[in-house]
């Protein structure tokens, strides 16, 4: 990895404007490390612009900096009209918008052909750095949108999957590695080590604390802590990023989770653990379905030896109004789902048969189903079916 990353450490030293991207369903992971790097590109003396999401989960944007995030400004093309202009013919431009067009004005002391002009995007970037990202496909519409600037500029491609496609001109993939947190740590510290300052140290502590679960998951190893030693030592402030992770939760989200861990299924030998959620439950301890990936997030942290989480719950009352008791009343019953798993396979899998998409690493989907048990035993065949 030493030869890698000195081929990294060169690559941005002759680097001017770079851009850091993320996948667009972005973790705390991701997130914390493409802010750092963002960070210590910016102490290098480079410009560096980072892309994510429009929507940042809630539990992170207590990290510094996480305002200046945006796609807009990414997603504001440029174009470069080139005009053959041999001897400095052309001697008078200007332009106006009229009738939605714009018109541009040449005066040229010869004539100007349309073989004479040329149109092709521009970007200011010399180099992209891709965080957690599989495949270019997993930057989601920044690739799609600008697909070019990823094929003619020199792609740094930084990430612990071991089905990451080695898509860039340099691959730094560690799947021995906690975390990409833990990777842009140590290259950090490799290029220079005056770099990891309070600031940098918290945003990768951030990640790496995501990544792990406070330091639960099986993916933590001895090299993790050491890391996150010195990440402390630095000034990495893990009581606050504890603190909004794990500790900030209302009542009213503490009554609700009370009622998801009571119903709560498991099945140890599957590695798989599985609740639903009546509307009841949302109305009796005011809360929405909006808190139900702070809840997933819980789970997992309850249970890391588990491989697989679904919840499933109602997205509208029981019954349509005007309609008493009786089987044929819930046939419109609209049913929500999260489904999330480590086996990265079984969400691609489920995402055709349940039509749905998945969001900062969860599985959403709505289904019409009877009744909420119905949809419970239904979602949970087909997971045990990938299994």
């Amino acid at each position: 990895m030493e030869g890698i990353k000195h081929q990294i450490s060169k690559l941005i030293n002759k680097s001017n404007n770079i851009l850091v991207a993320a996948p667009e369903n972005i973790n705390g992971d991701a997130l914390g490390s493409a802010l750092a790097l963002r960070s210590a590109l910016e102490k290098m003396g480079k410009s560096a612009q980072l892309i994510v999401p429009k929507e940042i989960p809630h539990k992170f944007q207590f990290l510094p900096k996480t305002n200046s995030l945006s796609y807009e400004t990414f997603l504001e093309r440029e174009f470069v009209l080139s005009i053959k202009n041999e001897e400095d013919h052309i001697n008078n431009l200007y332009y106006e918008k009229k009738d939605d067009l714009l018109h541009i004005y040449l005066g040229a002391k010869k004539k100007i052909e349309e073989k004479d002009f040329i149109i092709k995007p521009h970007h200011p970037f010399d180099l992209v750095v891709a965080i957690n990202s599989r495949d270019f496909a997993n930057l989601g519409k920044a690739f799609e949108h600008y697909p070019e600037l990823f094929f003619d500029t020199p792609v740094i491609n930084i990430d612990n999957h071991s089905e990451n496609e080695n898509f860039g001109e340099i691959n730094l993939v560690d799947i021995t590695s906690s975390s990409v947190s833990e990777i842009i740590m140590e290259l950090i510290d490799f290029m220079d080590r005056n770099l990891l300052d309070k600031e940098i140290a918290t945003l990768i502590l951030s990640g790496l604390i995501d990544a792990t679960g406070n330091f639960q998951s099986a993916k933590t190893t001895p090299r993790t802590f050491n890391n996150a030693a010195i990440l402390i030592n630095r000034g990495g402030d893990q009581q606050q990023i504890v603190r909004y992770f794990y500790k900030s939760k209302s009542l009213e989200f503490l009554r609700l989770w009370g009622r998801i861990l009571h119903k709560l299924s498991c099945d140890e030998n599957n590695k798989l653990v599985w609740g639903k959620i009546e509307q009841k439950d949302f109305e009796e301890t005011t809360t929405s379905p909006e808190c139900l990936p702070q809840a997933l997030e819980e789970i997992k942290m309850a249970f890391p030896e588990m491989i697989t989480t679904f919840l499933v719950w109602q997205s509208v009352p029981t019954l349509p109004t005007g309609q008493a008791g009786g089987r044929q009343a819930t046939l419109d019953n609209k049913i929500s789902g999260a489904v999330y798993s480590l086996n990265q396979e079984i969400l691609q899998n489920l995402v055709f048969k349940l039509n749905g998409f998945i969001k900062n690493n969860n599985l959403l989907f709505n289904i019409k189903m009877p009744s909420l048990i119905e949809a419970e035993e239904a979602i949970l065949n087909l997971i045990k079916e990938e299994l």
